[in-house]
């Protein structure tokens, strides 16, 4: 029968119909191994036979293959330190397409090395996607620091101005 693909962690739905008993194997990843439309939960590529047994006690048997696709592995980039009003560049990996969330303060959303220069500390979410529609996320954070605020101190001594200087 038809196959399908998904992603790692998540599932496909068997599909079957025309008998009585249905017997799926194998049956360790399956919702339930006796119904027509299991739901498959397999951490690999996993081919289920069917065994369907109608009232007459005849048999047929089939296949169907779910086919797992591996997940990508996005890195966010290291947590960061700037200074309020200076921006710094986040570079991240992981293959695929890139969208980070928030988008204030980021050049662009979807590319690796946005330009961040937000107004306050702030956690940056990536979500890659892979060619196979897979996705997978990662974050970093991005602490702002407050500029230092300069303070001057009076100075209280008076210098005589009738004081001459000779060269």
């Amino acid at each position: 029968g038809p196959g399908s693909s998904v992603c790692l962690g998540n599932f496909a739905q068997l599909n079957s119909s025309g008998g009585g008993n249905y017997s799926w194997s194998p049956a360790g990843s399956l919702s339930s191994a006796i119904i027509s439309n299991p739901v498959a939960t397999p951490t690999s590529t996993t081919i289920y036979t069917l065994t369907v047994t109608d009232v007459n006690g005849c048999t047929s048997v089939d296949a169907a293959m779910v086919t797992i696709y591996s997940v990508p592995v996005p890195n966010a980039g290291p947590n960061l330190n700037t200074c309020f009003g200076h921006s710094t560049t986040i570079t991240a990996s992981g293959g695929g397409t890139y969208l980070w969330t928030p988008a204030a303060g980021l050049s662009a959303t979807t590319i690796s090395d946005p330009v961040a220069n937000p107004t306050s500390t702030t956690t940056y979410s990536l979500t890659v996607t892979d060619a196979n529609g897979c996705t997978n996320s990662s974050a970093m954070n991005l602490t702002v620091n407050a500029l230092p605020v300069p303070k001057f101190i009076s100075l209280d001594k008076c210098f005589n101005r009738s004081e001459e200087r000779r060269v």
